[in-house]
């Protein structure tokens, strides 16, 4: 008989409890009664979302049937709906693989009605994306008051109604140093837009300061997890001056709030613009338990730490060859995929050759 429960119970009972199922039949069918015959079931990483009565949990249950570890680190505590933030590990070795996050709603009966998922982009273009985002709206303002004509000030309760005051309530009708008040000065901020976190109330000011002179730029919050201590929720952009059949990029960001209610942690993450993400794909053949040509450093015990990539800074690297490389020779650098094809990483990045550069020590 199918468990049911709160929406914390549920995904705790399928992603750590059972476990991806990785072609095991009584997992599988553990998963597909989770979930109702009519589940939308959104990986954004897929080209196209299935439609048909559970394609959508088979889908999701097949990208991830290559990979090795998957680990919850936080969970909203939702009870009819919740989200949770997580990366992939592999047995062996050292370090975190690609990090992702996951929004699941349910219904009276504790089955998963629609889910979400965005795994972190691995090429991430910084302030470049507010650069693009000024260029595509121009001098256009975007409308916020068909919502609501002006901000009505109050004292949110819980993660779940803050986040709602922040982006249905004060956005585009407060500045930028009103939503601050409610992060806490130590807050861990990951956009992953950005290679590097945001720590502390400065660094997190600046950031929202950047988007709010986006004056085209509304973010559509579309729905929220109901829990008092973090919260989850989907999102989309709209662009004012666009046309309306223009593609809204779409998103998952995730709150949580210390003992004193203040928010001391956010994820972001913006699905990418094309399906599968050229990068992500080639990592997934490289290294499919990972989905990174190379592992994270695995956190500290607080959650913070994470050391980045010194490839770029073209100082006091160790190449494999013994020299430094040009991009081209690294675009013809021969690999093997995942079904023992031999071509060339060149091959397999595809169009976003000009947009990155694979160091060779990540391919390892």
């Amino acid at each position: 008989d199918y468990g049911g429960g709160r929406a914390t119970d549920v995904v705790k009972r399928l992603w750590q409890t059972i476990g991806l199922p990785r072609g095991d039949p009584e997992k599988e069918a553990q998963w597909t009664v989770a979930f109702t015959p009519t589940a939308v079931v959104e990986d954004l990483y897929l080209a196209e979302v299935p439609t048909e009565p559970g394609a959508g949990v088979r889908a999701y249950l097949e990208n991830k049937a290559s990979c090795d570890r998957f680990v919850l680190d936080r969970i909203s505590d939702g009870e009819e709906a919740c989200g949770f933030t997580w990366h992939l590990e592999e047995s062996g070795v050292r370090g975190q693989g690609i990090r992702g996050t996951t929004f699941v709603e349910i219904d009276e009966a504790g089955k998963i009605t629609y889910l979400r998922e965005i795994c972190e982009p691995l090429y991430k273009p910084g302030d470049q994306t507010v650069e693009l985002l000024k260029a595509l709206g121009g001098d256009n303002v975007a409308d916020f008051s068909a919502e609501q004509p002006s901000a009505i000030k109050r004292s949110p309760t819980g993660a779940s109604d803050l986040c709602k005051y922040l982006w249905q309530d004060l956005q585009g009708r407060a500045p930028p140093t009103e939503a601050l008040g409610f992060f806490a000065d130590d807050v861990f901020y990951e956009d992953f837009n950005y290679e590097d976190p945001m720590r502390g109330k400065a660094e997190v000011g600046a950031f929202l300061e950047k988007f709010a002179d986006i004056t085209a730029l509304k973010f559509v919050a579309e729905r929220f997890s109901d829990g008092p201590r973090a919260c989850c929720f989907t999102w989309h952009v709209e662009i004012a001056g666009l046309s309306a059949d223009s593609p809204n990029i779409r998103g998952i960001s995730f709150y949580g709030l210390n003992e004193a209610g203040q928010i001391d942690f956010v994820r972001d993450i913006p699905e990418s613009a094309m399906k599968p993400p050229p990068l992500q794909a080639l990592a997934a053949q490289l290294r499919p338990k990972l989905r990174r040509f190379s592992p994270l450093p695995a956190a500290s015990d607080d959650g913070l730490g994470l050391e980045q990539c010194d490839c770029a800074n073209g100082t006091g690297i160790d190449w494999p060859t013994g020299e430094c490389v040009e991009t081209s020779a690294v675009l013809k650098q021969g690999v093997i995929t995942a079904g023992g094809v031999a071509t060339t990483v060149g091959e397999q990045v595809g169009d976003a050759r000009g947009a990155v550069v694979i160091f060779l020590r990540h391919l390892g």
